[in-house]
């Protein structure tokens, strides 16, 4: 008895594990998921097409940014009009309408458009970062039943003149969303990204160049003869105020962050080893001024300096993958 009811439990939970696993398989997880282009009928397609410019006035930190960039519908349905479209993350300082055919069979607009535009910047990876620049667009007048962007691939692109000082553009792509309101309501909505990243070389010139030479020159006074502890002391703390004031010179500029970046994270592993180098240093005062012992000098400078140089490189991991 005992053991037929212990197979039903696990029938049971089996039974249970296989629904709910064919449930969340069948739940659409938004609503662009489950809407394919084939299944939205012609007469509510628009095709719109991005093709950027230029980019200028990037700023990071505030994450606002200028563009310049053709805007391209295309569509068959006589009724409807793309002329209610608005940019959902900034404002348009110009737009200008460069270009209009009609025909029985489609319509076709061009807009010429500047407009200033934000994002909500990262900054995890910092000073490593990159950015997604976005241009959202979505219709103000017509909702998903009437109107239903689709990206017009042709047209889309950036200009292959662009650049844009101290990054490198790793991408664009465009993709359509349905905007989904609180009062049941959906507006298909169209993204335009430009992926940024920061340009490496320059980067590891001007942010990790400096505290690597802090470590090596506080690294130096491994070499000092052990009555040179004055040296040591000034040359120890001399570095490690030279790393906090570059620490906070890098990161005055970003807003105060509930997390450690990864400036941070690199300046602490440096501290971790300023701050090992002159915990040696004291030892090696302290068994000169009290305990005179020499070899005890020596195994604490030749140990102290391979901890030093460990220490850091361990504090790294710590942080970087907590």
């Amino acid at each position: 008895m005992m053991l037929v009811l212990m197979r039903s439990k696990i029938i049971l939970i089996w039974l249970i594990l296989i629904i709910t696993s064919l449930l969340i398989c069948l739940t659409p997880i938004n609503a662009i998921e489950t809407r394919e282009q084939n299944e939205i009928p012609e007469d509510k397609i628009i095709y719109t097409g991005i093709y950027a410019i230029s980019i200028g006035n990037f700023e990071f930190t505030k994450g606002t940014y200028v563009i310049d960039f053709y805007l391209v519908f295309k569509w068959s349905n006589h009724s409807l009009s793309p002329a209610s479209f608005e940019l959902m993350n900034g404002r348009a300082v110009s737009k200008e309408k460069i270009y209009e055919e009609i025909t029985n069979e489609s319509s076709e607009v061009w807009y010429r458009i500047q407009a200033n535009l934000f994002i909500t910047p990262e900054f995890k990876n910092y000073p490593f970062d990159s950015q997604n620049l976005k241009i959202i667009i979505e219709d103000s007048k017509y909702n998903i039943s009437r109107l239903n962007y689709v990206p017009y691939n042709d047209i889309t692109g950036i200009d292959d003149r662009f650049t844009l000082s101290g990054w490198n553009i790793q991408s664009n792509n465009l993709i359509v969303e349905d905007n989904n309101y609180p009062w049941e309501e959906q507006y298909s909505q169209l993204v335009f990204f430009v992926q940024l990243a920061r340009q490496t070389g320059p980067t590891v010139v001007k942010i990790l160049l400096p505290p690597i030479i802090f470590c090596i020159v506080s690294g130096l006074s491994f070499f000092f003869k052990s009555d040179k502890i004055t040296h040591r002391l000034g040359l120890g703390t001399s570095m490690l105020i030279s790393a906090v004031m570059f620490h906070l010179s890098q990161t005055s500029s970003l807003p105060a962050l509930p997390f450690l970046i990864l400036i941070d994270k690199i300046m602490i592993s440096v501290y971790a080893f300023l701050a090992s180098s002159l915990f040696a240093t004291t030892l090696i005062y302290i068994d000169e001024e009290y305990w005179k012992e020499v070899d005890y000098t020596k195994k604490v400078n030749r140990f102290g300096a391979i901890f030093t140089i460990i220490l850091p490189f361990i504090v790294f991991i710590i942080l970087y993958f907590s």
